[in-house]
């Protein structure tokens, strides 16, 4: 029998090549619930595999670390103090030694996130429970839960940059470590050499820098700018790449790419360029997430269904063959790159109030953090499991 003969026999014999494929990340469950007692959590990144830091408005960063095994819920082990407003990105460098923090207060800030020295201290937290009465129209909003205090490790910046003058929006590292790039309020890109913290080049944009991204080469900048508030009607959101060498405009995508966008992000092997719309918060199915060729610019797809009122952040998985999606409905939506299918949600949609503000995946692909408004909380998800590719 010949080989093409003998598939044609399984097949009809509903062998193998007929059994169903389970689907990926079927089986992502929260294991783990990390509580503040913080007005809202706006950034959140993996330290390795088992460490997650988070920053607030009031411009603290705390964190923690995870067990091995699935826990309910977990205390900070180190607070970051230095920082005097809101903290806006938070990213890690590719030797996994350093953390970087930009913020309202116009600084960008490196911290030592493998050295356990600093001076003892404590911060107060809540446990975590979700916000209810408003979504729910309960007929009388509960009391808050009781807060407690933890100790913890009390830890200083390690490296400051002071090149801004308005609060930092944007910030980007190329994938090797050497480039770091940041934009500001006032439409200014700094591009650095980010072991050294010198700035190698400048440039000046039109309108505020709401996100930005730097190519796996380290040579193009993309830069989504809006004007917000009353005046974002009368001042058109723009999109563009720039040159990180020269900081000359090299594509011009305004007319091609409306809305101002709060996410943009390369591909870590250089094949797609994601972004997600949520300058505003409008109602609606607003939060869009698009998928663009990198060189170009031209749009490959939009994926649906979008975001309910906007989207806040993006995050490609490290099996370079999904992207995972952050919402002002409570979701983190998860897409496959190659078709654009849907792949599911995680979490429980909600219309209104409350957002994922960050979100973040480990190395490893293992797990999943997202900064859950509902509760004032970092939620971990495992992504792994028996249907997990």
């Amino acid at each position: 029998m010949t080989r093409f003969a003998l598939s044609i026999l399984v097949l009809a014999c509903g062998g193998p090549f007929l059994a169903a494929q389970p689907a990926p990340f079927a089986d992502a469950k929260v294991i783990h619930t990390l509580p503040w007692n913080s007005n809202v959590i706006s950034a959140v990144a993996f330290i390795g595999n088992d460490k997650v830091a988070a920053g607030n408005k009031h411009g603290d960063i705390l964190i923690w670390n995870l067990p091995a095994r699935g826990g309910d819920k977990l205390d900070p082990v180190r607070r970051l103090i230095g920082h005097t407003g809101e903290i806006n990105r938070l990213l890690v460098t590719p030797d996994g030694k350093t953390l970087i923090s930009a913020s309202n207060d116009r600084t960008v800030k490196y911290w030592d996130v493998l050295s356990d020295a600093g001076e003892p201290g404590k911060v107060v937290l809540n446990d975590g429970a979700p916000l209810k009465g408003v979504v729910e129209k309960v007929a009388k909003i509960p009391d808050p839960p009781p807060p407690y205090e933890v100790k913890v490790v009390v830890q200083k910046p390690i490296k400051e940059l002071s090149g801004h003058k308005e609060w930092i929006q944007g910030l980007a590292q190329s994938p090797d470590g050497k480039r770091l790039v940041s934009g500001d309020d006032q439409g200014v890109i700094i591009v650095w050499d980010l072991p050294a913290g010198k700035e190698i080049q400048r440039w000046q944009c039109k309108h505020w820098v709401r996100s930005l991204a730097i190519s796996p080469d380290g040579k193009t900048v993309a830069v989504s700018q809006h004007v917000p508030g009353r005046n974002k009607l009368l001042v058109p959101p723009s999109f563009h790449f720039w040159d990180a060498d020269t900081g000359k405009m090299k594509v011009d995508l305004t007319k091609e790419i409306t809305g101002g966008m709060s996410a943009v992000a390369y591909s870590p092997d250089g094949k797609w360029l994601a972004m997600c719309r949520g300058n505003v918060e409008l109602e609606g199915p607003t939060g869009k997430v698009t998928l663009l060729d990198p060189s170009t610019g031209k749009k490959i797809r939009e994926l649906t269904p979008p975001h309910t009122r906007g989207a806040n952040d993006i995050a490609f998985h490290p099996d370079g063959k999904h992207l995972f999606s952050a919402g002002r409905d409570q979701l983190v939506k998860i897409w496959q790159l190659e078709d654009g299918k849907f792949v599911r949600d995680l979490g429980k949609f909600v219309d209104r109030s409350f957002w994922i503000t960050s979100i973040s995946i480990s190395p490893d692909g293992r797990h999943l953090a997202a900064a859950d408004d509902n509760g004032r909380k970092v939620v971990i998800y495992s992504l792994v499991g028996k249907s997990t590719p």
